[in-house]
C-alpha cells in the first residue's frame, strides 16, 4: 500500500516564494505604450501629438520687407481720416529691423464750417499731410497658429520706435513715434500686417498750439526679397 507524500509546510513554502516574486516582478514592470508616429515634415504628428520645440518656418534675417499699407489716422486736434503709403525695412538679424516708412493723410477740421461763420471767414485751409518717419523694429515673440487640422501660419509680434518729420504747414518741430505691430506669413514669402502706432506731433490750428497724440491703424501686405530660403 503506498503512501501519500507530504511536503512540509515549511519545504513547501521555500518551493513557491520564487514563483510568487517572479510574478510581482511581471506585474510591476512597465509596458511599453504604442507612441504615436511623428512624420518630421507634419507640425503635428498623430493624434495632434506634440513634436516639441521647430525651428522658424519663416526667416527675416538679411532679407528686405516692402510694404503697402492704409488705414485711419485719429488727431487729438484735427479731424479723423484716411492714411496711405508705404515702408521699406531692412534686418540685418532675425529679430531687429530698421525702416522708413511714408504715410499720406488730409488734415480736416469738422468745425470749420461753425467757426467760418463766427469769424465771417475761412480759418483752417484743408491739405495733406505727408508724415516721414524712420524706425528700429524688435520682433522678441515668434508664434504659432493652428487654422486647421494639418496647417499652421506662422507670426511675430512686434515694437517700433522712432522718429521724423510731418510735413504740413500745421505741424511745428519733430514728429515721434511707438507703436505694436503683428505679422502673420501664409507663406514663405509674404506677410500680412497690422499695426497701431502713436504719432507726437506739436501742432497748431484755430490759434491753439499744443503737442497732439495721433492715433493711427495701418493694414498691409509685405513683401520680402530675396525670395525664400533655407
Amino acid at each position: 500500500m503506498l503512501r501519500s507524500l507530504r511536503v512540509p509546510s515549511s519545504d513547501r513554502l521555500a518551493v513557491l516564494t520564487p514563483w510568487v516574486l517572479l510574478a510581482l516582478l511581471g506585474a510591476s514592470a512597465p509596458v511599453a505604450a504604442d507612441e504615436p508616429c511623428l512624420d518630421d515634415n507634419a507640425a503635428l504628428g498623430e493624434y495632434g501629438a506634440r513634436k516639441g520645440v521647430q525651428k522658424r518656418d519663416f526667416l527675416k534675417r538679411l532679407r528686405v520687407e516692402v510694404t503697402a499699407w492704409g488705414g485711419f489716422f485719429a488727431s487729438d486736434l484735427l479731424s479723423t481720416s484716411y492714411d496711405y503709403g508705404g515702408a521699406v525695412a531692412f534686418y540685418p538679424v532675425e529679430d531687429f529691423g530698421i525702416e522708413a516708412s511714408i504715410l499720406v493723410t488730409p488734415f480736416t477740421l469738422a468745425v470749420e464750417k461753425p467757426l467760418t461763420q463766427f469769424f465771417a471767414g475761412k480759418v483752417f485751409q484743408q491739405s495733406l499731410a505727408f508724415v516721414v518717419v524712420g524706425n528700429v523694429l524688435w520682433s522678441p515673440i515668434h508664434l504659432k497658429m493652428r487654422v486647421s487640422d494639418k496647417a499652421i501660419v506662422h507670426g511675430d509680434l512686434f515694437f517700433a520706435l522712432g522718429a521724423g518729420d510731418t510735413i504740413n504747414p500745421t505741424v511745428q518741430g519733430a514728429t515721434f513715434d511707438v507703436g505694436i505691430g503683428f505679422k502673420l506669413y501664409p507663406n514663405k514669402w509674404m506677410a500680412v500686417r497690422f499695426d497701431l502706432r502713436d504719432y507726437l506731433l506739436l501742432q497748431e490750428a484755430v490759434a491753439v498750439q499744443r503737442v497732439t497724440n495721433n492715433l493711427v491703424g495701418l493694414l498691409g501686405l509685405s513683401v520680402f526679397l530675396p525670395g525664400p530660403r533655407k
